[in-house]
């Protein structure tokens, strides 16, 4: 075990001795940051939920793209960018020792193609108003998702359908306004934590039940009502009562049901079919630390955002998944990915990939971007075998001898993740602004961006206090209404697939943009991530949760609460 100071924050941090061994089956070396701020830095990379119109600088076409307009990159539509109609290697740089080699990647990262959404083919043609989404069909403003159907305004769905307005969803079908929700059906409002549910309105800590309205911890139940056990003719009369297709109804009963809850222990750590793990949202996984958010990992340290296993032996490891192994200091990588290192938004198939982007279905590739399908490539040229290694080898030297240094004088040798003032985005356009809130002095300070949004006027046709309450009011030619969010500035409308969801569900009118309604999801997600110390309110011990006083009066530790609900 060693302790170190942070390169940047400065606080001290512990390399424990498993860490050491994971370092050097990689081989690199020990990291110079803690891990917070590793975090930090990989989510500047991670792009939020703008989007833009952009010219494609290969057909020409405007399409909808990650990069502002005036981004200074090579920006191809999906289409343009998977086609054979180009080449990276075109693009390609002799490697010049006398330049850092950040630097060098900086100016390849410039003037090579890259896509403007990082979607598949499948989704581009049938989900075009989406960003990082695979497999995905009829959907709208879904974020971070995989194999999605028929859905919009969502983030890190996976495996679901008819999901609206909803964050970290899995095996799920017929959401609205949830987080946290898996292998459930017709869930409404879940605040967390919802398991193999259905039918269910307002429930948090659910597992196995079904036909409940406001409960928490339960587990194979079925008609409760605000904590009380019902018949079910009594709980079809309460729950008939009551009009979810009315707004004002609708914000009753979901606050009276958050007051409610708060005098109600929660599950202190989700951690379903795990052992030996640390953080919090962890399921069916095992020897994984520090980890939030993750699904069928395994011996992982620092990880965050998984939605597909199988990961292994990861660390620093932040979005994605699907059958990875060795991967570290990566954001966005995935799919059957082996010995990935320093990489963003690569996958499909890849192995011994280091410093790149963009890397689809290749292998040894070192400070590459965009490559598709070959080999032993270095700055996007082609080498031999033998002088790939050679070269790889020399690159690293420099990198040590020669290091770059950011505006605030970090020091960026191998083994460093991209440095942050890379990223193409935006910082309050990033997840690292809701992980890692900063003003926008601080921001420009580090030499980072700072987007000050589209100055834009909406021709808003309708405000939101003049929408009828109740959705069966409306009608279709609310669909050419431009509607006013009641939270931000921009105008938005209400599309087809929506209003036919929620007139079929009896939910009501949304009164925010799908903007607004996806960073409340997001906000949610960031915030079980949060660690905070409290002590049992039963036995006394001191524990950690994610639960704040404010967000639960009462909570026990895991024992306590296996006592008295499990």
């Amino acid at each position: 075990m060693e302790t170190k100071s942070c390169q940047n924050c400065k606080k001290d941090f512990v390399i424990e001795q498993d860490d050491f061994l994971f370092y050097e089956k990689i081989k690199v070396p020990p990291p110079t940051f803690c891990p917070e701020c590793r975090l930090q830095r990989r989510l500047v990379w991670m792009k939020g939920l703008d989007l833009f119109k952009r010219k494609c600088d290969l057909c020409g076409e405007v399409k909808i793209s990650m990069y502002h307009p005036d981004a200074p990159y090579v920006v191809y539509c999906t289409k343009c960018w998977w086609g054979d109609g180009w080449d990276p290697a075109d693009y390609s740089m002799e490697y010049d020792s006398n330049r850092t080699f950040f630097e060098q990647w900086n100016e390849l990262y410039h003037k090579t193609p890259v896509f403007g959404l990082s979607t598949d083919k499948i989704t581009t043609e049938l989900s075009p108003y989406t960003n990082h989404v695979g497999n995905s069909k009829h959907s709208y403003l879904i974020f971070y998702s995989y194999l999605v159907e028929d859905s919009a305004y969502g983030f890190e769905i996976t495996n679901s359908k008819n999901i609206y307005n909803c964050g970290t969803i899995l095996n799920s079908e017929n959401c609205f306004d949830s987080s946290n929700v898996y292998k459930s059906y017709n869930i409404v409002s879940s605040s967390g934590n919802t398991r193999s549910c259905y039918d269910c309105f307002f429930i948090r800590d659910c597992e196995g039940c079904h036909h409940c309205f406001g409960l928490s911890n339960g587990k194979n139940q079925s008609y409760v009502f605000l904590g009380e056990q019902l018949t079910k003719e009594k709980y079809e009369e309460s729950v008939n009562n009551i009009d979810m297709g009315s707004y004002s109804q609708y914000l009753q009963w979901k606050e009276k049901v958050i007051n409610y809850f708060k005098t109600i222990s929660p599950k202190p750590v989700w951690e379903t079919l795990s052992q030996n793990i640390s953080g919090s949202y962890i399921f069916n996984s095992k020897n994984c630390h520090n980890c939030f958010d993750v699904t069928d990992c395994e011996d992982s340290k620092f990880l965050m955002l998984i939605k597909i296993g199988k990961v292994k032996d990861s660390y620093d490891y932040t979005d994605w998944g699907e059958n990875v192994e060795l991967l570290y200091e990566c954001m966005t990588v995935g799919d059957q990915a082996q010995n990935v290192k320093f990489s963003h938004d690569c996958g499909h198939g890849i192995s011994n990939i280091e410093y790149s982007k963009l890397s689809t279905g290749s292998s040894y590739n070192f400070g590459c971007i965009s490559i598709k399908k070959s080999d032993y490539c270095i700055l996007n040229k082609k080498y031999s075998k033998e002088e790939y290694f050679e070269l790889r080898k020399k690159i690293i030297k420099d990198m040590d001898i020669n290091p770059y240094r950011s505006i605030e004088g970090h020091t960026y040798k191998y083994g460093e993740f991209l440095p942050p003032e890379f990223s193409p985005h935006s910082y309050n356009d990033s997840f690292a602004s809701r992980v890692f809130p900063l003003t926008i002095d601080t921001v420009i300070s580090k030499g980072l961006k700072w987007y000050g949004g589209e100055k834009k006027e909406y021709r808003v046709t309708i405000q939101t206090v003049d929408i009828p309450d109740n959705t069966a009011e409306v009608d279709e030619t609310i669909l050419n209404e431009v509607l006013q969010c009641g939270t931000c500035v921009r105008g938005f409308k209400i599309i087809s697939q929506e209003l036919q969801f929620l007139q079929q569900h009896h939910l009501p009118l949304p009164r925010q943009c799908p903007f607004c309604r996806v960073w409340e999801k997001v906000d949610k997600c960031v915030d079980n991530m949060k660690q905070v110390e409290r002590n049992c309110d039963k036995c006394g011990i001191n524990f950690i949760t994610h639960y704040s006083k404010e967000e639960a009066l009462k909570i026990f530790c895991k024992e306590c609460y296996k006592k008295e609900f499990l």
